[in-house]
């Protein structure tokens, strides 16, 4: 009875704080992307434009992305990106500057993060489960309907 109760609450206790960041760190050169995002738009304007990265365990993921506006007059060197995997199962947000990109993709519910290495040049991460002070409230905190 003893080890039954151990196993249960071993088992509880994994469930609750087994969901462990998982990340992955590639390199991807922007500017090049970028050059030869102009050069294909000099040469050929097509919808849609294509963009390798990695998922969190190393796998390479190649994306079909669409260029979305977000206002009416563009800004100037950035470019914001929709779209979703060659494979139809993840869907990306991705925006990208002269020099950095950052985004997230969502894959079966679950959200994965794309952004820079601190103090790395050429170097991103991709990773799930971000580490949150749970001190810091966010959103709406008093939103009462009346």
């Amino acid at each position: 009875m003893k080890y039954i109760l151990v196993i249960t609450l071993t088992l509880l206790f994994s469930a609750m704080y087994g969901q462990t960041t998982q990340q992955f760190i590639f390199k991807f050169n922007v500017k090049k992307w970028n050059k030869e995002f102009v050069k294909q738009q000099k040469i050929d304007r097509k919808e849609s434009y294509s963009i390798s990265l990695f998922d969190v365990n190393g796998k390479q993921i190649l994306f079909e992305l669409k260029e979305k506006s977000m206002s009416e007059i563009p800004v100037p060197n950035l470019k914001v990106f929709k779209g979703k995997s060659a494979d139809a199962r993840k869907i990306i947000s991705l925006t990208i500057l002269p020099k950095s990109m950052n985004g997230s993709y969502l894959e079966n519910g679950v959200q994965y993060f794309i952004e820079p290495v601190e103090g790395s040049c050429n170097s991103y991460q991709v990773y799930t489960n971000p580490q949150i002070d749970r001190k810091v409230e966010v959103g709406q905190i008093n939103d009462i309907i009346k």
